[in-house]
């Protein structure tokens, strides 16, 4: 009897053991994108240090910008908290196994649903390792020594200065006229309270000698000072006028409420082969009401009711359903977990939606 007693105990410690263990193994790994859309030699790649931090490197048009700060991983969902880079303040992951995640953000030079890989790729056809040989076909490096040369010794002819050339133009006193005008995104978001975030509107040329110039709409959105800089007040939309010469940009603004609860919120899954207008979505009011559209299979269907935030969860009591004879045509709460600010783990058996369906934040 002991013995066995002793054999079932071991069996539990073991089996405790593994359970404890990560789902996925990111520490220490370095994840590249499988493409680039820049044709750029080195592609977006992001490291997790053992230690919890991260730097992610995104190639974009113009070459390369890094961001950095700490990681987590909780179930396959793996969140970077941005610390250096106040454009964006999360970025997600969603990890299918160890050597394969999938980014779940739209950054600045890679998309929504990129694939990194821990298998390094170079150049925009995903090829990889280097070539050390010349354009014929030998080894750059040669054992040859190279021919000896002796100094030129001889007297260097004697030139006379030209009198009777004509005296150059002086061009650096001229207009050059601003001929275009971008900006890295259309529309621009931030949570309130940011300030001096440097909008990097380009001109060009860049020697232009036409004067920028750049106006909020609602100043009680967000100011922008003579620098194009940016420094968000109070939550609301808004546009900013941005005038070099005859060259005229408008972008988008978007100030945010650091409490998610404050602000209209629309949260989409996304459900493998299921077209983009039929994925399951839910919108939150800000003011405590909330409409759930689930896919029927035959069609769509809507939940409705009141929402409340309780601790990490969104609970929302069901006062009317739009459809009857489905999976789900009797369900009184639903219930979401808060992974992170932009991403929510559905609780709750509905039709096509079950629970672990994540929801993302559609900006």
């Amino acid at each position: 009897m002991t013995a066995v007693f002793i054999i079932f105990a071991l069996c539990a410690c073991s089996s405790k053991k593994e359970d404890d263990k990560p789902a996925f193994d990111l520490s220490g790994k370095t994840y590249y994108n499988t493409v680039d859309d820049f044709n750029h030699d080195d592609h977006a790649k992001v490291w997790f240090g053992r230690n919890g931090t991260f730097v992610l490197t995104d190639s974009y048009k113009d070459g390369y910008y890094e961001m950095n700060g700490t990681w987590e991983l909780k179930e396959d969902v793996c969140t970077l908290n941005v610390e250096n880079d106040s454009s964006f303040s999360k970025v997600i992951f969603e990890a299918k196994d160890d050597n394969t995640i999938v980014l779940k953000t739209t950054l600045l030079g890679s998309r929504s649903d990129s694939i990194f890989s821990t298998t390094e790729t170079k150049g925009s056809n995903g090829s990889s390792g280097n070539s050390n040989t010349n354009s014929n076909g030998n080894n750059s490096s040669s054992d040859t020594k190279p021919e000896e040369t002796k100094p030129d010794t001889s007297k260097p002819e004697e030139t006379k200065p030209e009198t009777d050339s004509k005296p150059k133009e002086d061009t650096s006193a001229k207009d050059v006229p601003c001929t275009g005008l971008s900006a890295p995104y259309h529309n621009y978001w931030a949570y309130e309270g940011v300030k001096n975030w440097d909008l990097e509107i380009v001109r060009t040329p860049e020697n232009t000698t036409d004067k920028i110039t750049y106006k909020s709409n609602d100043e009680k959105v967000v100011k922008v000072d003579e620098n194009g800089n940016a420094t968000t007040v109070s939550p609301g939309k808004t546009t900013i006028d941005i005038t070099c010469g005859s060259q005229k940009l408008t972008i988008g603004f978007e100030t945010r409420s650091k409490d998610p609860a404050a602000q209209p919120l629309t949260y989409k899954a996304k459900v493998k082969d299921v077209n983009d207008q039929f994925q399951p979505k839910i919108y939150l009011d800000g003011k405590g009401s909330f409409v759930f559209t689930e896919n029927l299979y035959a069609g769509m269907g809507e939940y409705k009711g009141t929402y409340k935030k309780e601790e990490n969860h969104y609970i929302l009591t069901v006062s009317d359903i739009s459809f009857s004879g489905f999976m789900g045509d009797n369900v009184k709460s639903i219930d979401f977990k808060i992974v992170d600010d932009t991403t929510l783990k559905l609780k709750t058996q509905l039709c096509m939606s079950g629970p672990g369906e994540l929801f993302y934040l559609q900006s």
